[in-house]
């Protein structure tokens, strides 16, 4: 039994873009702790984490297709989800819209737009439509937490490919969570952000047998000096592993950050040193 397990036995959480990589990683530690989790994505095959024998206590994840771009699918879902578990104790706001990734293609005016959407405005109604479940364990004592998935790259745009809405968005995100600390911290709900350097997520084999390639990946193979450059900035000489944001993902959503509201950690391995 972890530190954590007391935290989230039997709790229910919500994880945006909770599929694959990095959201992947904290859907399996929050079910590992005993954490229902309610995820979405733009497209879920229904298998998602099938092969996943970690679950605690019967936890289980529960997958949605979810348009983050659209206000109505967003809060249907928040509901849904709610009704299904009876309660909402966290929120995990890792959401981006892949539209121009910074590692693949530079972003069109129409991409700018449609991430804003979804980016920003997606994440502004994924809060405000948890607020009133949150706020529901906080009136009971109980903890309720938001967190959200910001970037390095919010803070120093160090990527592959300028003009991509990546790293203005992600800054952003980052200080839209620091507002709502304002705002919510007289409700008792907590709201911190985490800004990730280089994470290296894997590719997914799925049960099927296909594998799904990640972006990273992808860059890995197709633009091998970018990535060594990135492993040369990091002091501890790696590249970060998605369950290590998980674990701090983990750390602010539980009751052992009771007094953590309104910050940014960053999850960089030393990058930021040299910005």
């Amino acid at each position: 039994m972890s530190p954590f397990s007391s935290n989230f036995t039997n709790k229910h959480v919500l994880v945006t873009g909770g599929s694959k990589g990095i959201g992947r990683s904290i859907v399996e530690l929050f079910l590992a702790e005993g954490a229902n989790v309610s995820f979405c994505a733009r497209s879920i095959r229904g298998d998602e984490f099938s092969l996943f024998k970690g679950a605690a206590n019967g936890a289980r994840a529960v997958g949605s297709a979810v348009d983050i771009g659209n206000p109505d699918e967003i809060k249907a879902w928040v509901d849904q989800a709610a009704k299904e578990f009876g309660r909402i104790d966290a929120v995990i706001a890792n959401e981006f819209v892949c539209i121009a990734s910074p590692l693949i293609a530079e972003a069109t005016p129409e991409a700018w737009e449609k991430s804003f959407r979804a980016d920003i405005m997606g994440l502004v109604t994924f809060i405000e439509a948890s607020i009133p479940y949150l706020e529901e364990r906080t009136k009971a004592s109980e903890n309720a937490s938001i967190v959200v998935i910001s970037s390095m790259a919010g803070f120093e745009a160090r990527h592959h490919v300028p003009g991509s809405p990546y790293s203005a968005f992600k800054r952003a995100q980052a200080v839209l969570a620091k507002d709502y600390a304002r705002k919510l911290g007289p409700l008792g709900i907590r709201i911190n952000s985490i800004a990730p350097g280089s994470i290296e997520t894997p590719n997914i084999t799925w049960p099927d047998g296909t594998v799904q390639w990640s972006q990273y990946q992808i860059v890995k193979r197709d633009n091998y000096p970018f990535y060594k450059s990135l492993l040369d900035s990091v002091p501890l000489g790696r590249t970060g592993e998605p369950k290590e944001v998980a674990n701090t993902v983990m750390f602010l959503a539980s009751g052992l950050s009771s007094y953590i509201n309104g910050t940014n950690i960053i999850v960089d391995g030393g990058l930021s040193l040299f910005f």
